[in-house]
C-alpha cells in the first residue's frame, strides 16, 4: 500500500516530575493542558491521531476529551521518551508518509503553525520538518516515515534530536511567529507564566 497522509502523535506518557503533579491536566482557560493540544491536532489534516499515555492514563481519560483519537498505553513509560515515540508508532495501522510528533505540554501552538509545518512536509516529504521561532528551533517535528527505523533503535530518555542533527534528515526549518512552539510547561513558574497570558 502506498504510504499517505502524515499522522499526528500526541507525547502525553510523562510524570512530570519538575511541576510535582500532572501538568497535562492543569487547567488552562477552562481546559486542561492537553485538550489544547488535541484540539488543535484535531483543526488539522493529521490522520490518524494518536495519543500515546502513561503515569495516569485513566485519569487523564476521565478528563480529556478523546473522542476520534487512538489511544495507547505506554506501560513502559517509566523507560523513557523513546519508548513513548516507538509506541506511537506501532499504534499506526497503515502506511503513512511521516508522522508528526507533538508534546502534550504545548498548549500554545496554533493550527496555522501545524498547517505551515504540514505544508512544509507536503513540498519535500523526504525531509524532516520543524518549527523555529526566532532562532530557536522548536516542537512538532515531522519525521518521514523511512526515518522510523532510527526512532525504534533510540534507547532511553533520548529523542529525535540526535537524528535532526544529522546530516542526513536534511533538517528544514520553517519561520514560525509562534513562541507555543519553544515553550513547554515543565516547571510551576512555566505554569504560572503561562496563567498570566
Amino acid at each position: 500500500m502506498e504510504p499517505h497522509g502524515v499522522a499526528g502523535i500526541i507525547l502525553a506518557a510523562g510524570r512530570s516530575r519538575r511541576m510535582g503533579v500532572n501538568k497535562l491536566l492543569l487547567d488552562y482557560r477552562g481546559k486542561p493542558i492537553l485538550q489544547h493540544v488535541i484540539d488543535t491536532a484535531r483543526c488539522s489534516s493529521l490522520a490518524p491521531l494518536v495519543l500515546v499515555l502513561g503515569a495516569e492514563g485513566d485519569r487523564v481519560r476521565s478528563l480529556v476529551d478523546t473522542k476520534g483519537i487512538e489511544l495507547v498505553d505506554n506501560k513502559e513509560h517509566e523507560r523513557g521518551y523513546g519508548i513513548s515515540l516507538q509506541a506511537g508508532l506501532d499504534a499506526l495501522r497503515d502506511p503513512c508518509r511521516g508522522a508528526m510528533f507533538l508534546l502534550g505540554d504545548q498548549p500554545l501552538v496554533t493550527p496555522s503553525t501545524l498547517g505551515r509545518l504540514l505544508a512544509a512536509f507536503d513540498a519535500e516529504p523526504d525531509r524532516w520538518v520543524a518549527p523555529c521561532y526566532q532562532g530557536r528551533r522548536g516542537n512538532p517535528v515531522i519525521t518521514p516515515f523511512y526515518w522510523f527505523d532510527k526512532i525504534y533503535a533510540l534507547t532511553g530518555d533520548s529523542g529525535p534530536r540526535a537524528h535532526l542533527k544529522n546530516p542526513a534528515a536534511r533538517l528544514k526549518l520553517v519561520e514560525v511567529d509562534d513562541e507555543g512552539v519553544v515553550f513547554d510547561i515543565d516547571r510551576p513558574e512555566d505554569y504560572a507564566r503561562l496563567s498570566r497570558m
